[in-house]
Formats: structure tokens, C-alpha cells, sequence
């Protein structure tokens, strides 16, 4: 008769980490910073001396998405790849706080770098999708940063927001 292996049980940090991406699910981002943050914690308290970069930048994008301590948040994620250059979901998590910070160029050097690890990293695909869609100037013979033609993209895009409300209080 065979032994089977049985799996260890996880451990409390990695159930603190899965209630946290949980949370992110929900969209409830405050709960899922403090599940993070338990996390980092109960791996302090087992005596691990650096807590491992997936939760430091998970707890960064948590703390970013719940506007609760941006600056940290950034920081944290950015921490994370810099020890961590490895993983596609920190570079990730980067962008995302980093569009989040009105830091665009910045966001998109970290979702291709995300990229050039794994190309097939359906969280950076989905990232690029939703906020690669810029629209053309509006006076194509000027630079798209002169102020006509940011004023002008501005007031276009309100347009925009305003028609698709009419049309979808209208159905």
C-alpha cells in the first residue's frame, strides 16, 4: 500500500495573504491591507527576518487602492521589485499603483517589464487593455501636450461622459 503525501497545512502569514487577495476580489481594499499587513506581521513573529516581496507588494497595492497611505504603498511595491526582479505580479502591482499616482510612463515601463518576464501575464494584458485606449488629439497639427490640446481632449472627454450617461439613463 502506497503512502500518500499529505499537504501541510498553510501556514497562518499564507492564510492572512489568500483572505487578502480575497478581499482585493471584493474590492474592499481596506480589509485587504490589514490581511496583508497580518500577514507581514505573523512572518515576523516566526522569526522570518524579511517578509516575503509578494506580500509587501500586495499590502503596497492595498494601501494605494484604499487611499489610505499612498506614498507607502508606492514605496512598498517599489521595495518589492527591487529585491524580487523576478516576478511578474510585483511589476504588476507597480503599474497598477503607479496609474494610480497619475505616473503613466512610469506604469507602463513596469507592465512591460512584468512583460519581458512572463508576455502571456493575463493581469498585465488585461492592465494595458483598459488604459491603452487614448483617443487621437483633437487638433492633430499641434503636440498632444499643448495646452489647446489638453484642454480641448478635456472637455471632449466630458462630452463623452455626458452622452453616455443620457444613453444609458434612456435604456
Amino acid at each position: 500500500m502506497a503512502e500518500t503525501a499529505t499537504a501541510a497545512p498553510p501556514s497562518p502569514s499564507d492564510e492572512s495573504f489568500r483572505k487578502g487577495l480575497a478581499s482585493l476580489e471584493r474590492r474592499t481594499y481596506r480589509e485587504a491591507a490589514g490581511f496583508f499587513q497580518e500577514a507581514v506581521d505573523q512572518e515576523r513573529q516566526e522569526g522570518i527576518k524579511n517578509p516575503r516581496m509578494k506580500y509587501l507588494s500586495y499590502l503596497g497595492l492595498a494601501l494605494t487602492l484604499s487611499n489610505a497611505r499612498v506614498e507607502e504603498g508606492v514605496k512598498l511595491c517599489e521595495q518589492a521589485v527591487r529585491r524580487e526582479f523576478f516576478d511578474p505580479d510585483l511589476f504588476c502591482n507597480l503599474g497598477v499603483v503607479y496609474l494610480r499616482t497619475r505616473q503613466k510612463r512610469l506604469a507602463f515601463e513596469a507592465f512591460q517589464k512584468g512583460l519581458n518576464i512572463k508576455p502571456s501575464h493575463r493581469r498585465i494584458q488585461e492592465e494595458l487593455e483598459r488604459y491603452d485606449r487614448r483617443s487621437y488629439p483633437v487638433f492633430t497639427f499641434l503636440p498632444r501636450t499643448h495646452p489647446v490640446n489638453v484642454l480641448a481632449g478635456r472637455v471632449r472627454y466630458r462630452i463623452r461622459v455626458l452622452l453616455h450617461r443620457e444613453t444609458s439613463e434612456e435604456s
